[in-house]
């Protein structure tokens, strides 16, 4: 393999010895594929022959990025190929189990739609449904998806989304609390959102399932549910919403949201506690104390 390596980047491009030499290394490297297909399928329930393909278009001009010889006696390079040929399998499993599938249609239709609500100043499912999108597909590109509203256009009411008006409104009758508390709550609320958003997409499409975003009059779904729609063991379906609760506990604790640690943990001295006083009176005691060990006298 490290011959072929090497006489891969003395021919040059497009000739067709540097071809055959490209099917060759891909014939050697296509066992440790195979292993790893079979492995993501399993957990995933795809096909392992997809995975492999994948697998095989990801890596198929790798050697290119690879520099052989760094490891004398032994070949570095199916590890590196290995690895980039599982994140594709990773990605090709992810989108063939996914619920929703997103089409190039539609990826176009919504970055048309992001900039004529930039330029003009309105929601993006305005702009969607001046497209000629239907209902469900505005709801899920738009309305549905994730955004957050800074404190200050919560306050100002320059949020203009159609869910909010009830929050304009309250702002604009000066009955929204803004004591140090609420300010603080809303700052956790924003920062948990947008936390919420940077999740990878099958942990934040479980998490928010579980917690009921997104659901009619917000009810909880439970892990058993989330499966059955996304086609998902519960095992996987308990496993990301761990995982997304990790992640998110771990970035709400970066920007200093999380919970606050007891005195003994946050590092203070711990201090002499006075000690209680104690009653050194004696107390007479009493006949069932004694456990029936009192002898009986005997007549002599």
């Amino acid at each position: 393999m490290e011959s072929l390596l090497f006489l891969l980047r003395e021919l040059p491009d497009g000739c067709p010895e540097q071809r055959r030499a490209e099917g060759r290394l891909a014939q050697l490297v296509r066992p440790h594929l195979a292993r790893a297909a079979g492995a993501v399928s399993r957990r995933w329930k795809v096909s392992a022959e997809d995975l492999e393909q994948e697998g095989l278009l990801a890596t198929c001009k790798a050697w290119r990025r690879f520099t052989p010889g760094r490891a004398p006696g032994r070949c570095l390079y199916p590890a590196y190929v290995l690895r980039l040929a599982k994140q594709a399998m990773e990605r090709a499993a992810v989108v063939e189990r996914s619920a929703v599938h997103v089409t190039r249609h539609a990826r176009r239709k919504l970055s048309k739609a992001k900039r004529a609500a930039h330029a003009e100043g309105v929601p993006v499912s305005e702009a969607l449904r001046r497209q000629g999108m239907e209902g469900a597909a505005v709801h899920a590109l738009g309305e549905g998806s994730i955004s957050t509203v800074s404190l200050e256009q919560l306050l100002s009411g320059c949020d203009a989304r159609p869910d909010t008006s009830a929050a304009n409104v309250e702002a604009r009758l000066g009955l929204v609390d803004t004591t140090s508390a609420r300010l603080a709550l809303v700052a956790e609320r924003e920062a948990a959102l947008g936390a919420l958003y940077r999740l990878p997409r099958m942990q934040r499409v479980v998490v928010q399932a579980l917690v009921g975003m997104g659901r009619a009059n917000g009810q909880e779904s439970t892990e058993r549910t989330v499966a059955q729609e996304l086609r998902l063991p519960v095992a996987q379906v308990r496993k990301l919403r761990a995982q997304g609760l990790r992640r998110l506990r771990t970035a709400l604790d970066a920007l200093g949201h999380g919970p606050e640690l007891p005195v003994r943990t946050a590092g203070d001295v711990r201090r002499p506690r006075a000690a209680a006083p104690r009653d050194a009176r004696m107390h007479p005691k009493k006949q069932g104390a004694q456990l029936c060990l009192a002898l009986t006298a005997v007549d002599g």
